[in-house]
């Protein structure tokens, strides 16, 4: 473990930079590239661990909040994770998770990230991508590429990739908010049931042939990039507040708002309680999503490569540790930066 003192982060809110030492001495605070600097990716599960991606040594973990961290040997996943749907979680939390990343590989982990199985790289590789949990050893992931914008698809737990369908729209846009706003949200229900949903429009779809026909199902604006897996419970964000399936074609919402969270939902002790973040603050929920509490207002890195909140919040990257209270916020090259709620 990597010892480092903690930046000056913002004071005045609170929060706190937690791998400025650790990113300069991987040689990565101030690479090149402003989109290869710092943090790449950013997950951190129940128990506590933070994972980031960097440039250099690939996947690096943190045990104690930031204080210490360490490149976890011979993990052989590259590239950046360029949205904050870039890592997917099994809750309830069982040391499964994958990560995906565009100009490298990506993979997954089954026993908490101290071995990582790299996928199988295509083309530029991915902007998110979703993964069928209800399986111990996941075989079918649904995700789009960056550049050009393809969904893909697998049923081999990442070995080998077959296009799905095309996106609405698989050439450069002139504006980039308008080239994203025109690609689908991606799930997995099962290993035969997939969704998409379309962030600008509204609505889902589901599909039972491997993305070949699609129906629709509901007429919910789905907000998330992807959904979020609790045993055999499917959650996504809604312009709304948080939705729920179990067969990909009857949703419901578990209560009224937070209206036009994106991320999350980021579980704590069950699937009662969870976080989600919009553009205004981080929400807790302790009985399913019926009622919300306002915890903190949203924090964006100051040195993001993008700073602020974009309207499909692509780069940010934001984590809870349910055990301490602990809420987590990074972007695409900037640093990680902690605040502890009180």
């Amino acid at each position: 473990m990597q010892s480092l003192s903690a930046g000056e982060g913002d004071a005045a809110s609170g929060w706190v930079n937690i791998t400025e030492g650790f990113t300069r001495e991987i040689g990565v605070y101030d690479a090149r590239h402003d989109y290869e600097r710092r943090c790449l990716g950013m997950a951190v599960v129940p128990t506590g661990e933070i994972f980031i991606q960097t440039l250099t040594k690939g996947v690096c973990v943190s045990a104690d909040q930031g204080g210490t961290w360490a490149v976890v040997q011979g993990n052989k996943i590259t590239g950046r994770c360029a949205t904050g749907f870039n890592f997917s979680i099994a809750y309830p939390y069982d040391g499964r998770l994958a990560l995906f990343c565009q100009d490298g590989n990506g993979g997954i982990t089954p026993d908490g990230g101290k071995t990582w199985k790299p996928f199988a790289k295509i083309i530029r590789s991915f902007e998110f991508a979703d993964v069928d949990w209800g399986t111990r050893e996941p075989k079918t992931i649904f995700g789009l590429l960056h550049e050009p914008f393809y969904t893909v698809l697998s049923t081999d737990g990442g070995n080998t990739w077959q296009h799905a369908y095309p996106s609405a729209d698989a050439l450069w846009a002139t504006i980039r908010d308008q080239r994203f706003a025109t690609n689908y949200c991606l799930g997995v229900i099962d290993a035969t049931t997939l969704v998409r949903a379309h962030p600008a429009q509204g609505g889902i779809a589901m599909s039972v042939d491997a993305g070949k026909t699609w129906t629709e199902v509901s007429n919910y604006k789905v907000l998330g990039r992807r959904p979020v897996h609790y045993g055999k419970k499917v959650f996504w964000t809604t312009s709304e507040g948080v939705i729920v399936t179990t067969n990909g074609r009857d949703w419901s919402l578990t209560g009224k708002g937070p209206a036009n969270a994106v991320h999350g939902p980021f579980f704590g002790a069950s699937e009662q309680e969870f976080m989600v973040v919009s553009d205004k603050a981080f929400f807790l929920t302790k009985d399913g999503g019926k009622t919300w509490a306002d915890v903190a207002p949203a924090f964006f890195p100051p040195d993001a490569r993008t700073p602020g909140f974009s309207a499909n919040a692509l780069n940010n990257y934001f984590g809870w540790d349910p055990a301490r209270n602990i809420l987590y916020a990074s972007s695409l090259g900037g640093s990680v930066y902690l605040l502890r709620v009180k």
